[in-house]
């Protein structure tokens, strides 16, 4: 199963026990999928393909209005690979009084999102489940809403915004798509909406790419530093070598020709272990200056010898 269908079966079981929650999500499934219908709108509609989505707006509906007549539909495609359930609330008065209700609800700002923090998690919910969808963290942070309507799209941002979460908005094939790309922001998010099982798995692959990612960067700071190390080795060992053709490592102060034996002893030992072999010891940094004056020399001497 996706992560998606994961998160959405979750959030379906979400069922708020305040008022005004119920009603902000409720609005939520309105904005996105709701209908009101009939020549004198005696039915009002919320469609979802998801069953256990409907399953909770009859739930809710119940909850806040006990008697109200209600029916459900179910109409599949032809190839059954698909369907729409549709809770239908019966009846010109009870539709319109649960489509004041949601109208009604209480707002701030000009993009309409709900008064109260409880209410905007409940809001967002409600948008997720409809049109919500979320990449397996596996693979990288990626959560989106998408909406035809630029209202819906504004007033999902502003929710996001007003709860201190980054998002942006893009257009993708005619609809308005808010998204989030932050994999902490995500993980928020999915808290606030009461996700909680989502969260923590999320969280936990999180964790594991972190781990993975900062041993990636050590073992490559450490390949670097070894390539680092190899390629200093070679050219101290030439400059060793041309030293020794030319004049001979006899002539050198005795400082320097003990530095050139264990280098060629040990061609690729660390300047750290070079000191350590000497006797008395020396600093890392006491080598380095050895060396280059080993170097220094080598270069005076390659202007001596005739190039062919």
């Amino acid at each position: 199963m996706a992560f998606s269908d994961d998160v959405r079966q979750e959030l379906a079981r979400v069922i708020p026990s305040a008022r005004c929650c119920r009603v902000s999500e409720l609005s939520a499934f309105y904005d996105l999928s709701g209908f009101l219908l009939g020549r004198h709108n005696q039915f009002l509609d919320f469609n979802t393909s998801s069953p256990f989505v409907a399953r909770k707006i009859l739930i809710m509906l119940k909850g806040l209005y006990s008697e109200l007549p209600t029916q459900v539909l179910v109409v599949r495609s032809k190839s059954r690979r698909s369907q729409i359930c549709t809770v239908r609330v019966l009846g010109r008065a009870h539709a319109g009084q649960v489509y004041q209700d949601l109208k009604e609800q209480s707002v701030v700002g000009e993009a309409g999102i709900p008064r109260k923090k409880c209410c905007r998690r409940a809001y967002l919910r409600g948008a997720f489940l409809v049109s919500g969808s979320i990449t397996n963290p596996e693979r990288t942070y990626h959560l989106e809403f998408s909406s035809e309507q630029s209202r819906v799209a504004d007033k999902i941002l502003a929710a996001l915004w007003s709860l201190d979460l980054e998002a942006g908005l893009t257009q993708r094939k005619g609809s308005l798509v808010v998204y989030m790309k932050d994999g902490g922001q995500i993980a928020s998010l999915l808290g606030l909406m009461g996700a909680h099982s989502a969260l923590l798995h999320f969280e936990n692959v999180r964790v594991m790419k972190e781990m993975r990612n900062q041993v990636n960067r050590l073992v490559n700071c450490e390949t670097a530093n070894v390539d680092k190390t190899v390629k200093a080795a070679v050219a101290q060992l030439e400059d060793i070598e041309l030293i020794d053709s030319v004049i001979g490592l006899e002539e050198l102060p005795p400082k320097l020709r003990e530095v050139a034996r264990l280098r060629r002893e040990h061609p690729y030992a660390s300047l750290q272990e070079l000191g350590e072999l000497m006797r008395p010891k020396l600093s890392k940094s006491g080598v380095n200056y050895r060396l280059r004056q080993i170097r220094e020399k080598a270069r005076q001497l390659d202007k001596l010898v005739p190039k062919h």
